[in-house]
């Protein structure tokens, strides 16, 4: 029973990644979101033979390397390849001195207050009363400008690129564990690298996951060696990455299956004992997040705005932003219900069954809405992390940022397609596959995938998600590399011709057409000044 449980759980994830994959790699070569400073969404065609060209490239140029019996990657080059980037980053940071925008500076604007006994933020009707999953970043920003002072922003920004190094040393650990292979830390840094430029997203993303990453680092480790430290340290990660950003509930839960899981199968129950400091933090963070609003403020930090709102928002779509971005519907709402959660609830169970309603009166139309609210989400390919940053400094976007000018653009176009097509490869290679711990960031990314179909669309979010990718997409390559290495002359020549053509056939331009994936196509020209 318990053997079939563990069994069926593994086939469950993995085919769920198949079935995702597919998706978004299809959407990802026939078409490219970009959104602009001002959240406009814009779904336009791309083309797919030049995806199938630069994926067989890669798998071609990786498949020599893998024939070569004396093949082998020191374990210094990871170190000295982030060294490199880490330096490259810190350049990039200081040379375009990103300022905040958007919420970033409003946390920032609301943390400062804090410092000088402000407290309209946290009275109804206040950003922090409004928005109170930001009371852990408020605080993190807070002591960074007790620190550093409110106009030394790139401090921030530092901490980040300190983030993402430590965050690569988990990965590195979290591989060793789950692979065995320096190869594959290595191929997996070479996917994660093309993201490091988000480290000048100033909202707590950064920070979080490098404490989820070693939460799952020392989850991981519990479970292999029932070390009580590690169970510790896993629940002060796993909490801290929580009151960053809430959105980690979702890799909290998949941990917590995966534990609750393991358990059952190998009949080690004494992981159980897992759950208990991982409470205990997390209930100890909160009441310590709150116990620092309310000695500065007088204030607890509410409940603010209710989360259902976020999730019929999630149903609607203007002309300009994408499926199911932000229209201020949660904002307007709790402000007309004179900041009351509960009336806002109730309104907003109302307007899901109006949106419920006009899906099913046209079933086309509802069609259409997934798809573009899918892509809008897993199409861009800096995943909003770069674009975010334009119109602060006119050097980055001409030469980093604007699709069409910038180079990184064509460039990340190119690593999202392969990051999901090689993902795919190893799925449906290891679809009979039995463990369970090698699927924890596919458990985490079909969480995230299934909330964010339903709640508030934002490209930024979902970024964390693909980071877990990385190490599925270099173990697909590695393997797709041994496997084309192995063939005769004759069945690699024809498994090119095939993978092209099937680029040319997904390059006709009515198959984006009829997706509704590059109804924008003109609307971005003149967007651009094309």
């Amino acid at each position: 029973m318990n053997v079939r449980l563990y069994d069926l759980s593994c086939r469950i994830v993995t085919y769920f990644m198949v079935a995702i994959l597919s998706v978004i790699t299809l959407f990802s070569v026939v078409s490219t979101v970009y959104v602009d400073p001002f959240d406009r969404v814009y779904y336009t065609g791309d083309t797919a033979v030049k995806h199938a060209i630069c994926i067989l490239t890669i798998i071609m140029l990786c498949s020599v390397l893998v024939r070569k019996p004396d093949f082998r990657i020191s374990r210094w080059i990871p170190i000295a390849l982030i060294i490199v980037f880490s330096a490259a980053v810190l350049i990039f940071v200081i040379w375009a001195d990103l300022p905040p925008r958007f919420d970033q500076r409003a946390v920032r604007s609301v943390a400062a207050d804090l410092l000088y006994e402000i407290q309209d933020d946290f009275v109804p009707g206040g950003y922090g009363e409004i928005y109170p999953h930001n009371a852990g970043i408020i605080l993190f920003d807070e002591l960074i400008i007790r620190i550093a002072g409110y106009d030394n922003y790139l401090v921030i920004q530092f901490v980040n690129l300190a983030c993402m190094i430590l965050t690569m040393a988990a990965l590195y650990g979290i591989i060793k564990k789950l692979t065995g292979r320096i190869n594959g830390a290595m191929l997996s840094f070479c996917f994660f690298l093309p993201y490091w430029l988000y480290a000048t997203f100033m909202y707590g993303t950064i920070p979080g996951f490098c404490c989820a990453c070693w939460g799952i680092f020392f989850s991981l480790g519990f479970m292999e060696k029932e070390r009580p430290q590690d169970a510790v340290a896993a629940g002060i990660f796993l909490a801290a990455a929580f009151r960053f950003k809430e959105n980690f509930i979702i890799l909290i839960i998949a941990v917590i299956l995966l534990v609750l899981l393991t358990a059952v199968h190998e009949k080690k129950f004494r992981l159980l004992l897992f759950f208990i400091p991982l409470a205990v933090f997390y209930l100890l963070s909160g009441i310590g997040v709150n116990a620092g609003i309310r000695m500065q403020t007088g204030h607890d930090t509410g409940e603010g705005i209710p989360g259902i709102s976020y999730m019929a928002m999630g149903l609607h779509e203007q002309e300009e932003r994408g499926a199911g971005w932000h229209d201020n519907f949660p904002e307007d709402t709790y402000e007309a219900t004179g900041y009351d959660p509960y009336e806002t609830a109730r309104l907003s169970k109302e307007d899901i069954g109006k949106s419920v309603q006009n899906f099913a009166e046209h079933p086309a139309y509802a069609v259409g809405f997934f798809i573009r609210k899918t892509a809008s989400l897993w199409d861009d390919p800096t995943y909003y992390s770069w674009t975010l940053q334009q119109g602060r400094n006119d050097r980055s976007d001409e030469e980093f940022i604007v699709p069409g000018i910038g180079w990184a653009y064509g460039i990340m176009d190119i690593m999202q397609s392969a990051l999901y097509f090689f993902s795919l490869a190893w799925f449906w290679m290891h679809r009979r596959d039995n463990d369970l711990l090698r699927l924890v960031f596919a458990i985490i990314f079909i969480g995230g995938f299934l909330c964010h179909t339903l709640w508030e669309a934002h490209s930024q979010y979902t970024l964390l998600y693909a980071f877990g990718l990385c190490i599925y997409a270099a173990e697909g390559l590695r393997e797709l590399s041994v496997w084309a290495g192995g063939l005769s002359r004759k069945k690699k020549a024809g498994t090119a011709a095939l993978l092209l053509a099937a680029g040319l056939v997904l390059s006709i331009p009515s198959i984006a057409s009829f997706l509704t994936l590059s109804r924008d196509n003109l609307r971005f020209a003149e967007y651009m000044g094309l």
